[in-house]
């Protein structure tokens, strides 16, 4: 089936197809709105060791729900390419709504739209919390070797005392 023959030509989704997929997208926005409140929670919840537990908690506790996720969407969009005679690879909500009822239509444009505009957030809060992340880790290293007595260089070992690299001596260079 050619994707611009008229919507009754086309085969439309069962109400089962349907209810299945509308249940997978609504399982897949709350995933997403779980996973941008942790982000968005990041930085406020790395300032105590009990913080620190709830967070390693709760990305656990996302890890587990998105592989669960994970399977049921393989099974959804298993039953939905037979059904339509479509490559798995190639299944998206793009191709779908065509296939579905007036109201459901209207329903999978609207969750397309979220789940798009959800995606959108969370990949830009997480390269935030990223950057985040590694600027913090970079001023910690800058702050722990700064201190005295814990530096050491190709030139000072952490005593303060001249230090020569055994290695530059061999190829005739100074350190």
């Amino acid at each position: 089936m050619s994707s611009t023959a008229p919507v009754s030509a086309r085969s439309l989704l069962a109400p089962e197809h349907l209810r299945s997929l509308l249940a997978h997208i609504d399982a897949e926005e709350v995933s997403l709105r779980n996973i941008l409140r942790l982000l968005q929670d990041m930085p406020t919840l790395a300032d105590s060791d009990a913080r620190q537990r709830e967070i390693r908690l709760r990305i656990e506790q996302s890890m587990q729900h998105i592989a669960l996720l994970t399977q049921n969407r393989h099974r959804v969009i298993q039953s939905l390419a037979h059904l339509l005679g479509i490559a798995e690879e190639d299944l998206s909500l793009s191709i779908l709504i065509p296939h579905a009822n007036e109201a459901a239509r209207s329903m999978l444009s609207a969750a397309r739209t979220r789940l798009q505009r959800l995606i959108r957030q969370v990949q830009t809060l997480a390269q935030s919390v990223g950057w985040i992340v590694a600027e913090t880790r970079r001023i910690h290293f800058a702050i722990i070797d700064s201190l005295p007595g814990t530096t050491s260089s190709d030139r000072y070992d952490a005593s303060g005392q001249r230090h020569l690299n055994p290695a530059s001596l061999r190829f005739g260079t100074r350190s």
